[in-house]
């Protein structure tokens, strides 16, 4: 049983990981990115591709993944996303879900339905006190604690984090601010695709790469996300460990008979947001209407 809380608690850092790459673009530009997912499998395929076929060192591959991710950030911005400034929130997210499926079927075309094992993913099993985990876990719920403590620096203590929450918040207020709001989009949206990059690694190492790798990612994410806050990082940390830690339970006690590991997530999430509908560390709003 503790092998299993264990784990569920690392896995829980994944999940946690995947929401902040969420965090990142709607904190800055209030758009609910539903391609993530997708962009975090296309590069994990293109990062087995750099180690696996061209030969490339891990470290090598991952320094040219991080700055193509971000390439693919700014690029989604530019062509897809710009041009929908000022439109309704529905318009813009359903651009990103069409851009989704685009990248799905872009991925398909390149590597078809193969599933692939990234080749330094490190193997067996590592003893921590009286239980033994999953290195990939290990290693992803670290990165996922460290990324964590940086973003809550980055969007207290810097210019550029204030910058990313004003434009958030009004893009009137900070274009009378000063502030230039495309290129703040521009630089979310390019953090965020780096920061897909790093999940594209990490999420490789502890899920495979699959041909449904981003649906996966998306129905794990999305669920943490709104759990937490739609624009709290600690809450995408708090949700993601609640989350890992439901869906170990329901994996190991399988209520009558049922495999519901995949509902799991989606369950939890909708009973908090019965009693929480802004999710446990989500900003209060109160619209007219």
């Amino acid at each position: 049983m503790d092998d299993v809380l264990v784990q569920g608690f690392l896995v829980g850092g994944v999940y946690a990981l995947i929401a902040l790459g969420f965090i990142m673009v709607f904190k800055s530009s209030g758009v609910l990115n539903l391609a993530h997912g997708e962009v975090i499998a296309v590069l994990s395929y293109f990062l087995y591709e750099l180690v696996a076929i061209f030969g490339l060192p891990a470290w090598l591959g991952i320094a040219v993944l991080i700055p193509f991710g971000a390439v693919i950030g700014v690029v989604a911005e530019r062509l897809f996303i710009r041009p929908l400034l000022g439109q309704p929130f529905l318009s813009v997210m359903m651009m990103t879900l069409m851009l989704a499926t685009a990248l799905k079927g872009l991925r398909y075309v390149v590597w078809g339905a193969n599933s692939f094992s990234l080749p330094f993913t490190p193997g067996g099993l590592w003893p921590i006190g009286p239980v033994d985990v999953i290195p990939g876990t290990a290693i992803s719920f670290v990165a996922a604690m460290v990324i964590f403590v940086l973003l809550l620096l980055l969007f207290q203590y810097t210019k550029v984090g204030l910058s990313m929450r004003v434009v958030a918040a009004d893009h009137e207020v900070a274009q009378s601010l000063g502030i230039r709001v495309k290129r703040v989009f521009s630089l979310s949206w390019a953090l965020s695709g780096a920061f897909a990059a790093v999940c594209g690694v990490l999420v490789g190492m502890v899920f495979t790469v699959t041909p449904t790798m981003g649906d996966t990612v998306l129905g794990s994410g999305l669920p943490v996300l709104l759990l937490g806050g739609l624009t709290s990082v600690p809450g995408a940390v708090a949700g993601g460990l609640i989350i890992g830690l439901a869906q170990a339970l329901g994996a190991y006690y399988r209520p009558w008979g049922l495999d519901v590991k995949e509902i799991v997530p989606w369950v939890v999430m909708l009973l908090i947001l019965l009693i929480r509908p802004y999710g446990l560390f989500g900003e209060k709003r109160i619209e007219r209407i």
